[in-house]
């Protein structure tokens, strides 16, 4: 599992090197405008900034100038600037890595989004993203900002540190903050170690060796831990997250009303254990448990949707026969509704079988039909506590 599961990029001075193509394109509309400049390196500026903000701060241009300035750039953009533009070498390995490890990859740049679908179709990479998100030509949505809480509203099921903003210019960085992402910075485009630290980049790299170095070699550290009462409000959280899928079903489950209260009054009599399922240290699943005469019972087994696919409930099962082992009960036990066999197959692939079939009140009072599942269980692996 990569350590982020949607990765943004930026376009120019981070998927590809537009030097040639802006900076000539840029000249073509100052000398249009009356103002000659011979040196294409002073123009390198005007790489990875919206161009409204750029003719503003560095030519002084009112409005007016400035949307002319922007049109005669255009002009010769469209025609020959985008396509003077060359891809980063092994940038395409790193696409092919990170669409193997399952991430959305989706393009982030202030350029109109009508060009930048061009230029990846120009480099045949648009097959690697899911979305590719631009400005738009009159000018609205050009702030990297504005960009990223467009992309995150596509994404609804996913939290914020799924998700990280990769570019060469403090904007990037900026637009992450902003947003509450992580950010990558790279200093082989436009912008130097020095910006992109200024901005507090959460990491920086030097080349696309080093990028993939944190977005796929990175080791992620995985545990599942007992929990403490007061971590018991983390437990609610993911519940709550979790079964926020069974409030408009006919019967709504009941631990979408369940007070944060009875978990820590429960830890403290000792009557249930729960526990967590981390990785880096972030909380991605719980379930709580109770160990009965000869079996573990668990229940509120709760993974949150953006996390879902990667083996966490799996894991954490497995953690749960181990626990029963140790504390020398003979099976796992749990009770799951019978209108939801999403559930009762995934337990049955696990080794789970149907002891019995009850129709009973939920604590809310209403009746549900559920079904009683065990699993024997016979061998030991190295406990992860």
């Amino acid at each position: 599992m990569s350590i982020y599961q949607i990765v943004l990029f930026d376009l120019d001075g981070t998927l590809s090197d537009p030097k040639e193509g802006i900076t000539k394109s840029v000249q073509y509309a100052l000398q249009k405008l009356g103002q000659e400049e011979s040196d294409l390196a002073k123009l390198e500026r005007f790489i990875g900034p919206p161009l409204q903000e750029s003719f503003s701060t560095y030519y002084g241009f009112n409005q007016d100038i400035t949307n002319q300035a922007i049109a005669l750039y255009r002009e010769r953009f469209k025609q020959l600037g985008m396509f003077e533009n060359k891809l980063y070498s092994n940038i395409t390995t790193l696409l092919d890595s990170l669409r193997e490890k399952g991430c959305i990859l989706i393009v982030a740049t202030s350029k109109p989004t009508v060009f930048a679908e061009e230029i990846l179709k120009y480099f045949q990479i648009e097959r690697y993203f899911a979305h590719i998100i631009g400005s738009n030509l009159d000018g609205t949505r050009s702030s990297k900002t504005e960009i990223i809480q467009y992309i995150l509203a596509l994404y609804p099921a996913y939290q914020h540190r799924d998700f990280v903003m990769i570019g060469d210019r403090e904007h990037d960085i900026i637009g992450a903050n902003n947003t509450g992402i992580d950010s990558i910075g790279v200093t082989y485009g436009y912008g130097t170690y020095e910006e992109l630290n200024h901005v507090n980049a959460t990491f920086i790299v030097e080349s696309i060796n080093q990028l993939k170095e944190i977005l796929i070699d990175r080791k992620r550290k995985e545990r599942i831990s007992l929990v403490t009462e007061e971590e018991a409000p983390i437990v609610h959280k993911l519940m709550l997250e979790a079964f926020e899928d069974y409030r408009y079903i006919e019967v709504p489950s009941s631990a979408l009303t369940e007070p944060v209260d009875k978990l820590i009054n429960a830890l403290k009599s000792g009557t249930e254990q729960a526990i967590i399922y981390w990785l880096d240290d972030i909380p991605y699943g719980s379930s709580r448990l109770q160990l009965k005469d000869d079996s573990l019972y668990f229940s509120r087994l709760s993974v949150i949707p953006s996390a879902r696919g990667k083996g966490i409930a799996k894991a954490m099962l497995a953690w749960m026969e181990e626990y029963a082992l140790l504390n020398r009960k003979q099976k796992v036990e749990c009770k799951v509704r019978a209108n939801i066999p999403k559930n009762i197959e995934l337990y049955e692939k696990l080794g789970f079988v149907i002891t019995k079939e009850e129709t009973a009140a939920n604590p809310n009072g209403m009746a549900v039909k559920a079904v009683y599942m065990e699993k024997l269980v016979e061998r030991v692996i190295s406990m992860r506590i």
